[in-house]
């Protein structure tokens, strides 16, 4: 079973999200955390889930669904350590990472 590492731009992702919601809805933020974390721990067990994106073939887009829109991962299957890098991780409504 792969690992899981995200890296530090990953955290600032999730952070910045995370703030976003705790302002309009806190409990809403403490479910989504707790919703983020179950799917990338699935990465763990199933690292091909995610849709291919351009670039590599390793790497893949995770999409974490969420009240009316959710989150996207971007992640890449390192097959020679076994490992999930998660790269970057932003709101579905943002441009880009």
């Amino acid at each position: 079973m792969p690992r899981l590492i995200v890296t530090e731009r990953a955290v600032e992702g999730l952070e910045r999200c995370r703030r976003f919601l705790s302002r309009k809805a806190p409990e809403a933020a403490r479910r989504a955390a707790q919703i983020i974390s179950q799917q990338l721990l699935h990465l763990e067990k199933t690292p091909a889930i995610g849709r291919p994106v351009d670039g590599p073939p390793e790497l893949r887009e995770l999409v974490i669904p969420f009240g009316d829109s959710g989150y996207v991962a971007l992640y890449l299957h390192d097959t020679n350590d076994d490992t999930v890098y998660v790269l970057a991780f932003r709101h579905q409504h943002e441009a880009g990472y």
